[in-house]
């Protein structure tokens, strides 16, 4: 803040909200300053960014900071996006300024300097407080009407990117070489600003008469941040003839309200190509589309088919791009430049403006609920968005979860079903290996049945492919001691060593603590210490120790940490560079390889035997999820799928691919115990250096919580795992009839800032 202004605009107190656990504090703050701008500030030696609330009302009686500086001459975010926060604020009981810095990265500076006419700058204005104008001008700005050329830009930045020329103000003047006419020419034809490398093109110029205009002072040129030069493939756009139930669910969907559509459709029903034609028409509209996936493993085939129908007209979101990328996306975002976002959970948040069509691919994906602070759920903020945006949302899936499933059901969706393949393109053959009859047969317990080693041979000898899915990586699961019978757990959680066998290690999957197996047991000294269990490690090893001359590629965690890796080998399988892929449950969804007809699912029910009530839900998916990867070509598809428990409802039902069917009794299970979608739940968390801290710490809350009516408290109890980071855990769950009772509970018993206990609506991990 400049001495000038603190002489000549006066301060009032501002309450600033910061993303840390602290309720919103005062400053004083120049008068008018809008809401939603981002400010820096002191605290206590350090500083942080925080975001302006408004005038403080009551402001405490003690001497007041003023702020440090001001980083935005308005609010950047779109009026319609700023309301979409105030609710996610509100429902999920956060601050707006924990959940600013997934819409617009903190790294993102606008820049003061810019001209606006008259020889006035931004900073002229914020030196004078003429907040009233500079917020008008941002009205503007997110109306297209005034375009602000460079203001997201950095001046003299150095690295990857694209150089944008820029106009200056100074008079065309009368003596110029006609190159350096040509290129003042072609900037003032296309409103002043053009990139370098277009305008070299356009004007025919060479980049020698761009330094000699720039050093006459008659251009500037800014390195501008963003993605265009790195352009993906495009490919050719493979257009094809939609069926009729894919006609009939295109031409469902009003693009001119506000709709929410369950598309079910079976896996390979072709879902993809009814977000094409719909996007298509949004765009045709003018208006934007915001595409929603699950997980950046779905997005380089996605994005390539985009690119080819659409080039030059998408941007891409999500938390593997580095500060400088994911910068010159929202850039993009805020100048209306990338009619298409595909991103992750957060990308809900984006900037984007004029939304014409919301898109949530693989609804039922449970990475689409933050584990972390703050906890959002972007399939639900994506349902409200296109309330706010007046657009329609679609929700997609071959298994969706039991709350969309049930709402469709209720009317408050609409839904839309694909019941078969294209091109008469048929499911794959399920094949039921019980594997207590493998056992009884062959009298020790099978990993590999005898149908499924057939299975493999076959499909080796006729060149195409087989995958095998165990939802556990690793080696072995854990070791114990035949002696004392005592497993070898981390010291720092209440879990097992996972023994990975590549690095020779003894690993956590939760802290990461890792040690070398030890030669004899910890507990009793003896020396028979055994792995028990096969994790994706082993299941490779024994695959080519079976098939020696078979191309192997194993998919999970430990084989995709390296950035790029999941992708090339995604891309090697389609290409048929691969005879037998071994994964988790990352290989199970929105991936088509050509070649592969046989799916081997080796413990089908593994997943059941969590303590979830969501658990056999989560089976069902997966399952059937996984068996749609065989058979998507014109060679017909296989699934072999052992259990111990084939009679079990996700698994008899997943075998059938009969989702309707295992939906209705799953719901009259829950509805029978009270578990969503009949209720509504929110979950307190609370850690301690020892337990009883961490339960004392819920005995408080669950005090508050009694007070409010209609509420149905659980706990405290431990959590199911009861140690993480040697914190200790408790969990107090919360019910309620409707989500109102929920709200009213966060407004009766609020969490204290800074408590060691968090707060997490809708949960989906009990874990």
């Amino acid at each position: 803040m400049s001495p000038r202004q603190n002489n000549i605009v006066p301060l009032v107190p501002t309450r600033v909200e910061l993303a840390r656990p602290l309720p919103p504090l005062t400053y004083l703050a120049p008068e008018g300053l809008p809401a939603c701008v981002r400010v820096r500030v002191k605290l206590r030696n350090g500083a942080a960014m925080g975001v302006v609330l408004g005038p403080e009302p009551s402001p405490p009686n003690v001497k007041l900071k003023p702020i440090e500086s001001i980083v935005d001459p308005f609010p950047l975010l779109p009026p319609k996006l700023r309301e979409l926060l105030a609710f996610a604020a509100d429902y999920y009981a956060v601050g707006v300024a924990h959940l600013m810095p997934l819409s617009l990265p903190n790294v993102l500076i606008p820049d003061w300097e810019i001209e606006i006419g008259q020889g006035e700058r931004l900073r002229d204005l914020r030196d004078e407080g003429r907040w009233a104008e500079l917020k008008a001008i941002g009205e503007a700005w997110h109306r297209g009407e005034r375009p602000l050329q460079g203001f997201l830009h950095h001046r003299n930045r150095r690295g990857a990117g694209l150089t944008e020329v820029r106009r200056t103000e100074l008079p065309h003047p009368l003596k110029v070489t006609p190159g350096q006419a040509k290129a003042l020419v072609a900037l003032e034809d296309a409103g002043g600003a053009m990139l370098e490398s277009e305008l070299r093109e356009s004007a025919g110029v060479s980049a020698a008469i761009l330094a000699t205009l720039e050093a006459k002072g008659l251009i500037q040129r800014t390195k501008r941040l963003d993605l265009l030069s790195r352009r993906r493939d495009e490919g050719l756009d493979q257009r094809v003839v939609l069926t009729e139930e894919q006609c009939a669910a295109v031409e469902a969907v009003d693009l001119s309200r506000f709709s929410v559509q369950l598309l079910y459709g079976v896996t390979g029903s072709g879902k993809t190509e009814v977000y094409l034609e719909l996007a298509g028409k949004a765009l045709q509209q003018g208006r934007r589309v915001l595409w929603l996936v699950p997980e950046i493993g779905l997005t380089p085939r996605l994005l390539a088919r985009l690119e080819a129908r659409f080039p030059g007209q998408v941007a891409l979101g999500h938390a593997e791009l580095n500060s400088s990328e994911k910068q010159a996306d929202v850039v993009r975002l805020l100048q209306d430049e990338a009619p298409i976002f595909v991103g992750v959970r957060n990308a809900v948040l984006a900037p984007l403006r004029n939304i014409g069509l919301i898109i949530v691919d693989e609804e039922q994906e449970g990475s689409y609920k933050s584990e972390e602070h703050p906890r959002i759920h972007a399939r639900d903020l994506a349902i409200k968005r296109g309330q706010i945006e007046h657009c329609p949302v679609v929700l997609g899936s071959a298994t969706p979860s039991l709350e969309s499933w049930q709402a469709a059901q209720q009317g408050r969706y609409k839904l839309l079903k694909l019941t078969e393949r294209p091109l008469g393109i048929n499911l794959p053959e399920v094949q039921v290996v019980d594997l207590r009859d493998a056992y009884r047969e062959q009298r020790k317990r099978v990993v590999f049945s005898k149908a499924l080693l057939a299975g493999i041979a076959e499909s080796l000898a006729r060149g195409e492919q087989a995958m095998l899915l165990l939802n556990r990586r690793g080696f072995e699961n854990f070791w114990m001691c035949r002696s004392c019978g005592k497993a070898l757990e981390c010291p720092h959680c209440a879990v097992s060593l996972t023994y990975h066998k590549g690095p020779y290690r003894l690993r956590c999957h939760l802290c990461g603590f890792e040690a070398v197996p030890p030669e004899v047991c910890p507990h009793c000294g003896a020396d028979h210490l055994r792995g028990v269990g096969e994790g994706t490690e082993q299941i490779e090893d024994q695959v080519q120790a079976m098939f020696p001359k078979a191309r192997i590629l194993r998919l999970d965690r430990d084989t995709t940490t390296r950035k790029g890796s999941m992708e090339a080998g995604l891309l090697a399988a389609e290409q048929g560079q691969v005879d037998i892929l071994v994964g988790t449950q990352m290989l199970a969804k929105g991936h088509n390889f050509p070649q592969l007809t046989l799916v081997g699912i080796l413990n089908a029910d593994q997943g059941l035997r969590f303590p979830d009530f969501r658990a056999a839900e989560r089976t069902f998916q997966l399952l059937t999820q996984v068996a749609g990867r065989s058979g998507r070509a014109d060679k017909p598809g296989r699934v072999i799928l052992q259990t111990y428990s084939p009679d079990h409802p996700a698994i008899a039902c997943a075998v059938r691919q009969d989702f309707e069917g295992f939906a209705e009794q799953e719901l009259r299970y829950r509805e029978a115990l009270a578990y969503p979608p009949f209720t509504a739940l929110l979950l307190y968390r609370s850690e301690g250096d020892a337990m009883e801290a961490a339960r004392l710490a819920l005995e408080a809350q669950q005090a508050r919580l009694s007070a409010v009516p209609g509420l149905r408290l659980l706990g405290p109890l431990e959590a199911p795992v009861p140690k993480v980071r040697d914190r200790f855990r408790m969990h107090l769950l919360v019910k309620a009839r409707q989500r109102g009772g929920i709200s009213a509970a966060l407004v009766a018993a609020p969490l204290v800032p800074g408590s060691n206990v968090v707060l997490d609506r809708d949960p989906l991990n009990f874990g």
